[in-house]
């Protein structure tokens, strides 16, 4: 019999944030990327109505409601499934954000009929091929741009998670059109190997 120990994935098990998550009772060590930029840019207010697209596992959620007050609203929008979260204030949508008509119907009949921040920790199922990848992380992004022409308001701020590669262009073109400035960020708990950064769109100008 073979005493060759099995060696741990370094991502894993030896990941300081993966383990930090774990302590905090978050979902993922993205919860940490999301404290650093509020840390940074104090975007999320106490009053805020608030939505997190690309939600699951519902780490940002965790993050933006231990800051936003009780009565506020917080929904929570993703394709995959999002288990339950016991709390009054949030609304969770099992929705492509491509559906813009569908997802229109559903938040129609609340109360909030425009948001004063959305955040998105969105990412493709990736293939391998970097430019494959990237190319489809700016599609969702530009999906989330015309999402919140609608349900963002006048002068409040976006923040979208982008793998950055050759076609960014496309996706930052349109940003510095509809936005009054633009911000990057790479947080510590990006793992190095990572292309993500964090855009931060502050103040829709329409």
């Amino acid at each position: 019999m073979s005493t060759k120990k099995k060696r741990p994935s370094p991502y894993m098990i030896h990941d300081k944030y993966f383990l930090e998550a774990k302590k905090a009772w978050y979902r993922a060590r993205s919860a940490f990327k999301l404290i650093e930029i509020q840390e940074r840019f104090n975007l999320i207010k106490p009053w805020q109505n608030v939505v997190d697209i690309g939600a699951a596992p519902w780490s940002f959620l965790q993050v933006i409601n231990k800051i936003i007050w009780q009565n506020s609203l917080l929904v929570g929008i993703d394709i995959k499934r999002i288990d339950q979260i016991w709390s009054g204030n949030i609304l969770l949508i099992q929705e492509s954000i491509f559906e813009y008509d569908k997802l229109k119907v559903i938040l129609e009949p609340c109360w909030v009929k425009q948001f004063d921040l959305i955040t998105s920790d969105i990412a493709p199922s990736t293939t391998g091929q970097t430019w494959v990848d990237q190319y489809r992380s700016v599609e969702l992004n530009l999906a989330i741009l015309d999402f919140a022409d609608n349900f963002l308001k006048k002068w409040w701020n976006l923040l979208l998670k982008v793998f950055v590669w050759e076609d960014s262009n496309d996706l930052i073109k349109p940003i510095k059109m509809k936005y009054k400035d633009l911000k990057r960020i790479k947080p510590k708990a990006c793992r190095d190997r990572s292309f993500e950064e964090y855009f931060v769109c502050f103040g829709k100008l329409d």
